[in-house]
């Protein structure tokens, strides 16, 4: 309380001292000069450099009132910036209006400073504007430029940035910073649709399209100016790639923003002088017109194919452009419109397929004109090396078709019958540098057969003796006569590898064992199973059957329909020889002996396997379909073997047949055929 009263004394005495002085300084002669004396000899102290200007007695009432001391309407009359921050009750000074003096004291000596401010600890919060992001690592000389001056700055972003997007037609969207930039992050790109829409007219005066829409902001807009930018024309941004070739014509006439690079779109070329055909559909425009720098589209010459195309032919057609053979739809315009008929060769059959290269050669050593064809030779090697002479080639060759069809085989020495009338000529006379067309072994079929034996030379018989070209597997085999095995019942039914596994024909075992060995049941009688069992049926085998198998004498063929009455005649045992039971039947009046069984079968008495080629004289051709009689009329012991024997009633009576030497029947004619008889020497 005691402070306050001093300081209001001191206030009254400094405001009376004020008054006086002002008084002495109206009335007095002296003037300015007298007062500003004066004034410094009333004054608390110098002011400081900035009021300098106010010094003397007549300045003192600009800051201060009488009998009220120092002003702050006074104050805010000469510092405007702070007048509007308490007028607004915003900045700093918002709620600072009233005692100016508490913090900005003067009379303390030009050095004073009235601002004292320690820039490290000062809160920039009660100005109003918080330091955020990159404004807190701000140095205050960066906003404040104006040394001591810290207040009146504006808070817009413009007040400071510079504003980089045009300013000639600035838009509302681009004049608000805060819009797409903050104070922690300036870098906005890319621009969300929500901030700025390219595609709305209201926002932007060109929309953008196709590749336009994937171009990056600063590509168009460069150091980030967005107004004003000229759009008008594709060469507002972009370069004339055709150095002004098409004129008043605009680049959207033949491009597109929709494709990548601003490719073509489907330019229609029938709207030039030169429509595209065939292949040239596809050549890229750069094949004809060049690209970059060099392209060329107005006035390209294109009257003849050699403006583009080499020509391969070396002049031999000209004055005649390629299209006079050649045609654009072909596919390299390879195949040409060319009549060789028109020519002096006319093509036939496989030569209309052979390409032009083939016979004319190709690129720069193609020939057409003088080329020679009188001659096979002049176009193809003698593949038979001269062996036929002159014979002509096409005598056996068809025109055009090197490969031989519907030769006459008749022509040779070996006629083609049967299956031999299928086989390609290759697969006996061989191909290529192994062909060999004369001379060809053929005498026997072994000579081309040989490896497709598959008896493995096991029997001394000839090929044709059970086949026949006609069909190989078609195999007249009399078995009961040739082998000692007669096929009956289901033995005749079935194929002949079952029993002839990988082909072997001789010294097979002919035991039931041997084929059916897996078949016999265990426990089972272990005789032969011909004791019980019928090649006819297999089973059912009768208990009969198998006791009398038990006897010794199994019971075979027409002996199963025998009683046994008929052999036993009411005694316990009974002979097994047949000649014991069959000696009014014997016709060979006991001359072949007693062995019945060597010949003939149970199962048909005149069905005889008697191996004929056990005498030394096998049966052959004809002989084996000849009944025993025929040969045997007389008896079977010392039967004659030659020919002329049984066959005198068929000697022709003739000159060749009388001569001594014609005695032998064998020489000219084979049991297998009588007719065509053979010559002994050789020939028909």
């Amino acid at each position: 309380m005691l402070s306050r009263a001093k300081d209001r004394i001191v206030q009254a005495l400094w405001i009376t001292l004020v008054a006086f002085t002002a008084i002495l300084a109206l009335v007095c002669p002296a003037g300015p000069a007298f007062a500003q004396s004066t004034g410094g000899f009333i004054s608390p102290g110098e002011l400081a450099a900035d009021h300098q200007d106010l010094s003397g007695i007549t300045g003192c009432l600009s800051c201060h009132s009488v009998g009220s001391g120092v002003s702050a309407d006074k104050c805010m009359a000469c510092h405007d910036s702070v007048r509007k921050q308490v007028a607004t009750h915003s900045g700093f000074h918002a709620e600072k209006g009233k005692e100016c003096a508490s913090c900005h004291p003067d009379h303390r000596g030009v050095d004073f400073p009235l601002i004292r401010m320690d820039s490290q600890k000062f809160d920039h919060d009660t100005t109003g504007f918080k330091l955020e992001g990159a404004h807190d690592k701000a140095e205050c000389k960066d906003c404040h430029k104006k040394p001591g001056d810290w207040t009146g700055l504006k808070t817009t972003c413009s007040s400071c940035h510079d504003t980089p997007h045009g300013v000639d037609e600035i838009r509302p969207q681009l004049a608000d910073c805060a819009r797409c930039h903050s104070v922690s992050k300036w870098d906005a790109i890319p621009l969300a649709l929500s901030i700025f829409d390219h595609q709305d007219p209201k926002q932007a005066d060109y929309a953008l399209r196709g590749q336009h829409a994937k171009v990056d902001c600063e590509k168009c807009h460069a150091k980030f100016k967005f107004t004003p930018i000229k759009f008008d024309n594709c060469v507002d941004c972009h370069k004339d790639e055709h150095f002004g070739q098409f004129g008043s014509r605009t680049c959207d006439d033949c491009h597109t923003v929709e494709r990548a690079d601003f490719a073509l779109r489907d330019f229609d070329h029938r709207k030039t002088d030169y429509q595209l055909v065939g292949p040239h559909k596809r050549v890229p425009c750069e094949g004809c017109h060049g690209n970059g720098t060099k392209a060329r589209y107005v006035d390209l010459p294109h009257e003849r194919c050699e403006t583009c195309h080499a020509d391969p032919h070396r002049g031999q057609f000209k004055p005649r452009d390629c299209d006079a053979c050649h045609s654009p739809l072909a596919d390299k315009f390879s195949r040409g419109a060319v009549d060789h008929d028109a020519t002096a060769f006319p093509l036939r059959l496989a030569h209309v397929d052979v390409a032009c290269s083939e016979c004319h050669g190709e690129g720069r050593k193609a020939v057409f004109k003088g080329l020679k064809f009188d001659d096979c030779a002049a176009c193809h090697d003698d593949a038979h090396e001269a062996r036929f002479g002159a014979v002509a080639c096409n005598s056996c060759h068809t025109d055009g078709k090197w490969e031989v069809e519907n030769f006459d085989h008749a022509r040779t020495s070996f006629l083609l019958t049967g299956k031999h009338v299928q086989v390609a000529c290759k697969d006996c006379h061989g191909e290529g540098d192994k062909r060999v067309l004369f001379p060809l072994k053929y005498g026997a079929c072994a000579d081309c057969h040989a490896s497709d034996d598959p008896h493995k030379s096991e029997s001394t018989a000839v090929c044709t003796d059970c086949h026949s070209t006609v069909d190989w597997t078609a195999v007249s085999f009399a078995h009961g006569d040739i082998t000692q095995f007669p096929l009956v019942g289901k033995h005749a039914q079935i194929p002949c590898s079952d029993c002839h596994k990988e082909r072997a024909m001789v010294k097979l075992d002919m035991t039931c064992a041997s084929c059916h060995e897996e078949d016999r049941p265990d426990p089972h009688f272990e005789g032969e199973c011909g004791t019980c069992h019928l090649a006819d049926a297999w089973m059912p085998a009768t208990l009969g059957i198998e006791q009398h198998a038990g006897t010794g004498f199994a019971l075979h063929g027409s002996h199963l329909n025998v009683s046994c009455a008929a052999c036993h005649e009411g005694a316990t045992t009974a002979s097994p020889f047949c000649v014991d039971c069959h000696a009014d039947d014997e016709p060979h009046r006991n001359e072949l002996g007693n062995a019945c069984g060597d010949c003939h079968t149970t199962t048909d008495w005149f069905f005889v396997r008697f191996n004929h080629a056990t005498t030394g004289w096998p049966l052959r051709g004809v002989h084996q379909i000849a009944a025993c009689v025929d040969c045997h009329a007389t008896g079977y012991v010392g039967t004659p073997t030659a020919c002329r024997r049984c066959h005198e009633s068929d000697h022709p009576n003739d000159n060749l047949h009388s001569d001594p030497l014609a005695a032998d029947c064998e020489l000219c004619h084979r049991p297998y055929a009588w007719e065509p008889a053979r010559s002994p020497h050789g020939s028909d």
